[in-house]
């Protein structure tokens, strides 16, 4: 039997032997969601993620794991240090650049509406002072955008020497944001090769927002969240969030001790990584785009999951990365940044999603998020070797 088919026996078996119990404290609206959903009850994926969360030396982290035959949520740390709150499974995090596959489909369902091309030049919709400061902005593609092979060059290294001399700025727009890479030269001809760069989807919101005539926000809003049932999900400093967020920890200012971040920071709430969202409303979300399919048309699918070589091992579609691993193929985008980790990722063959959030971006200790995700997905088979 292959490793696939391996997971997947074991998987259920250990799942109908599980404690199955429904979740709690649903409006009358989510009841018919809910009631397709359960919780199982797994005390060997919480003494992973416990273990995950001591030995990687986290603050803390929350994990949820959707398979066909039920659901798991978790949590282990703390949420906030200096405070010893207890981290809990509904606890909000920033998620960093899982954020650009929201952007992706924002951006794929006006492609479908007939606003926008794939393969038209950005300077079509791109504010025209914006444009004229964008070298080839009259040959990058949109599509050369969402995949990132557009070559320009990224303003996140600049913004991060920002950080460190504490230069944050008050107020924050995405126009401020690309405003960095104007005196910049590229990093190649656009369309030569992918090299992943934050500054490709910061001119898909300037795009965005130039045809819509709306925020960034608004239209993940009505086209995403409130279709998707994503009810902890949001934009931050864009829109309110209310109860926040948990605390994030780094190195901000660069003299080697940890810092605290638990409100909006300059540079926060643009379209390469500014949504705030939870484990569950993660996994609603990969579950409407790549289970349900209500998020994107075949068409539109087919394009998103249309891969190039990435430099990392692995390829990248628009908006989406793609792995082979051990578990097979594995869909979904990673992120991290002032001081969140974050992973979503979709195994097709077992219908199983998995969603991993850390509240710091330290990678120093024995094991990191992505283990700690890899973990998670055979703990369920140990009971059973």
């Amino acid at each position: 039997m292959n490793r696939q088919n391996w997971l997947q026996s074991k998987l259920f078996a250990l799942l109908l032997f599980s404690i199955v119990v429904p979740l709690g404290g649903c409006s009358e609206a989510q009841e018919a969601t809910s009631s397709q959903q359960t919780v199982v009850a797994n005390s060997q994926l919480q003494d992973v993620l416990d273990m995950g969360v001591e030995e990687g030396e986290m603050p803390g982290a929350t994990m949820a794991i959707s398979t066909p035959q039920g659901s798991w949520i978790g949590a282990s740390g703390l949420s906030n240090r200096e405070k010893k709150t207890p981290m809990q499974p509904n606890d909000r995090f920033a998620i960093a650049s899982i954020s650009k596959t929201f952007v992706a489909v924002v951006v794929l369902q006006l492609v479908e509406e007939g606003e926008l091309d794939l393969e038209e030049s950005i300077d079509t919709h791109l504010p025209e002072e914006v444009s004229e400061e964008i070298p080839y902005s009259d040959r990058v593609t949109v599509r050369q955008l969402l995949n990132h092979t557009s070559g320009v060059a990224e303003y996140s290294e600049m913004f991060d020497e920002d950080i460190q001399e504490g230069n944050l700025p008050e107020s924050w727009t995405a126009k401020d944001a690309i405003a960095y890479i104007y005196d910049e030269e590229p990093e190649r001809k656009p369309g030569k090769k992918h090299s992943y760069c934050n500054s490709n989807y910061i001119l898909l919101q300037l795009i965005v927002e130039e045809i819509t005539e709306r925020t960034l926000a608004a239209e993940i809003r009505d086209r995403i969240l409130e279709p998707a049932g994503l009810n902890d999900t949001f934009m931050e400093i864009q829109e309110p969030i209310p109860g926040g967020f948990v605390t994030g920890y780094a190195d901000f200012d660069g003299d080697g001790e940890w810092d605290s971040n638990s409100v909006p920071v300059g540079g926060g709430g643009l379209g390469d990584g500014g949504l705030i969202s939870t484990v569950a409303d993660l996994t609603q979300f990969a579950r409407s785009l790549f289970i349900e399919k209500t998020l994107l048309s075949p068409e539109m699918m087919e394009e998103m999951l249309t891969f190039i070589d990435d430099r990392e091992g692995g390829e990248y579609g628009l908006g989406i990365q793609r792995y082979e691993t051990d578990f097979g193929e594995e869909l979904g985008h990673t992120g991290s940044g002032f001081g969140f980790q974050s992973q979503l990722f979709y195994l097709p063959a077992e219908e199983i999603i998995i969603a991993v959030l850390v509240n710091d971006d330290n990678e120093e200790g024995e094991i990191d998020i992505e283990e700690l995700k890899n973990e998670g997905l055979i703990a369920i088979l140990e009971d059973s070797e």
